[in-house]
């Protein structure tokens, strides 16, 4: 059974090649440093996921890739093309057609769709920015429904530029 639900928008990309298309673009410096921060924040607190639902575009391959290096232990990424640019109908639909996993999900993707969900399962309003991370703890598991946003807790909200400003200091 699902106990944590991870949200998190991919980390920034780059705008330098004019040629790529969105999809294709990559994260620039700054972000694959949030990438790799983001990832050893969730270990050093115990939210390491063991699984990753991502969209396909390449910053989020990335961003994927960025936080597994910095996890210890062994993770699966399943890229679904249907992430990239998703509204939250749509994720709920997708994640709804799979069987529940167990221990810690992280769905990876874009805004508007993650900001929308960090409102579904919040109930708050967040700009949401590239490479802000939703922790959600699982606080009924009665619920038949794992995506019915009563069953969970946001415990902690990540933000790149908050790490970078505790590794300043």
């Amino acid at each position: 059974m699902l106990s944590h639900l991870l949200l998190m928008r991919h980390a920034k990309s780059s705008w330098s090649d004019g040629s790529l298309s969105d999809h294709e673009r990559p994260l620039n410096e700054r972000g694959e440093t949030a990438a790799s921060a983001v990832g050893q924040a969730l270990s050093a607190r115990g939210y390491a996921p063991d699984i990753i639902w991502s969209s396909d575009s390449t910053r989020t391959r990335q961003t994927a890739m960025r936080l597994i290096r910095a996890i210890p232990g062994a993770q699966t990424v399943n890229y679904n093309s249907n992430f990239y640019h998703a509204g939250v109908e749509t994720v709920l639909g997708i994640c709804g057609k799979q069987i529940e996993p167990a221990g810690k999900l992280m769905l990876l993707g874009h805004n508007p769709g993650w900001a929308g969900l960090h409102e579904y399962f919040t109930g708050q309003y967040h700009d949401y920015p590239t490479g802000a991370c939703t922790v959600l703890q699982r606080t009924d598991y009665q619920s038949g429904d794992w995506l019915d946003p009563k069953s969970w807790r946001m415990i902690d909200l990540i933000l790149p530029r908050e790490l970078e400003s505790e590794l300043e200091r």
